[in-house]
């Protein structure tokens, strides 16, 4: 019994023991299944962290091309808007000229004298219309910013009285045509390159731009209208520098083989009692064509203008216009003997806005043409104009500009020469000359 006893004593001991190893074992089989867990979990962070490493590098890359994309579409975009500011920047320019003339005594004819761009007598003529195509070029913006142009395409009845040696027409004179380039020089040197109007006398080809409607002598007789070359300009404050290279008067394509060369000299101002003034010097020098009925010849040529104008209180205008020429080597008989000629005149011009719609021009002018070079006639030759011009919807309807332009002109015109010069009806031929003409002048600018 007694052995029992201790025996079931031994046993109680030793049960515990066999329980404690048990939990040991179990406590390390969930450590290592610990472990386990954590490096899986280890794993499964670093394999995430890897993805979201790939992914940034992704978008990174992604948006790497976006901006470059981007700048490429907006380097597009630019070379587009630049491309299509150009076109933005043309104006469009539509002119009529339509006239009726009556000199006196003369009976219907065509062929007056002294009425450049304006010949026929007794009868309605469709002088201009003119379509006006161009583009100034500026500083501000891109390359396409500095190229422009100019197209004045006159179609009507001064097309071949315009016409050019190269290029002419009973239909269709394009007067001006030219491509343009500012370069980005100080406040910006214009270059030309084409065919444009002459630098010369105060007149233009335009009669919306003239206070008369007939043209002066000076303008038919005394100066060029149009040449054709190279012509650059410069602008320095106040003062305006233009030199050129050309074919010479009235010369598309070249009729000797020589260049001519213009220069100008401008100054204007603006303020004050004197709201606007401008003084300019013109020169032509070159050899030009001389024919007068005898040989050609090809004698230099040298011509000055001088213009000046000074508006005051912005009504009252008054003009100044003064060409003197001359020119070397002209055939004047059979015999072939060579002189020189000379010609030379002045007009002066007073301009009065009397009301906003109404406005008075009277225009005198002398004209020397003693060797008869310009006029065909040796003579002396006078010629006074008042023009009467009336915009009938100016401010009718506030800010439209397509009635404003609308103009009346009406005007009476007296020349004289020292010579038995203009002819009469009955075919005889006397020193002055009367006559009226009526204008309607219209013009759109968009």
């Amino acid at each position: 019994m007694k052995r029992l006893t201790i025996l079931f004593f031994v046993l109680t001991l030793l049960l515990p023991l066999g329980n404690l190893s048990s939990f040991a074992q179990s406590r390390d089989q969930e450590i290592q299944e610990l472990k386990q867990m954590i490096e899986q979990n280890r794993q499964q962070n670093e394999a995430l962290m890897n993805k979201v490493q790939q992914m940034e590098a992704e978008k990174a890359a992604n948006q790497v091309k976006v901006e470059e994309f981007m700048t490429k579409q907006e380097e597009q975009d630019a070379k587009i808007n630049g491309f299509m500011s150009f076109f933005d920047s043309i104006d469009l320019g539509f002119y009529v000229d339509t006239t009726y003339q009556y000199v006196f005594d003369r009976g219907s004819t065509s062929d007056l004298q002294l009425r450049s761009l304006y010949p026929d007598n007794e009868q309605f003529a469709i002088n201009a219309f003119t379509v006006s195509v161009s583009k100034t070029p500026t500083l501000e913006g891109g390359i396409m910013d500095l190229l422009g142009f100019r197209a004045d395409i006159l179609f009507g009845e001064q097309a071949p009285l315009l016409g050019s040696n190269g290029l002419s027409s009973d239909v269709v004179d394009p007067y001006q045509a030219y491509l343009q380039f500012l370069a980005p020089v100080g406040t910006g040197l214009n270059v030309y390159a084409g065919r444009f109007v002459t630098l010369a006398g105060y007149e233009v080809i335009e009669a919306k731009d003239d206070p008369n409607i007939t043209r002066s002598i000076l303008f038919g007789f005394a100066i060029p209208f149009t040449h054709t070359g190279i012509r650059t300009d410069y602008t320095a404050g106040p003062i305006t520098l233009t030199a050129g290279l050309n074919n010479g008067w009235d010369q598309v394509k070249d009729a000797n083989g020589n260049v001519t060369i213009e220069s100008q000299i401008a100054f204007s101002h603006s303020g004050g009692i004197i709201s606007d003034s401008w003084f300019g010097v013109t020169g032509y020098f070159g050899r030009e064509p001389g024919d007068i009925g005898f040989a050609e010849t090809n004698g230099w040529r040298e011509l000055i203008t001088a213009v000046g104008t000074v508006t005051l209180n912005d009504w009252l205008t008054f003009i100044v216009d003064a060409d003197f020429g001359w020119q070397q080597d002209i055939v004047f008989n059979e015999i072939g003997s060579e002189e020189g000629v000379s010609w030379w005149g002045i007009a002066g011009y007073i301009v009065a806005d009397l009301h906003p719609a109404i406005t008075f021009a009277l225009r005198g002018e002398y004209f020397d043409d003693g060797d008869g070079f310009r006029t065909g006639t040796p003579q002396k030759l006078y010629e006074l104009t008042p023009t009467l011009s009336f915009k009938p919807f100016k401010g009718l309807i506030a800010g439209n500009r397509f009635i404003d332009n609308f103009e009346a002109r009406a005007e009476f015109r007296w020349d004289h020469s020292d010579e038995r010069y203009f002819e009469k009806e009955d075919g005889g031929f006397e020193k002055n000359q009367y006559g009226v003409m009526g204008q309607l002048l219209y013009w759109i600018e968009l």
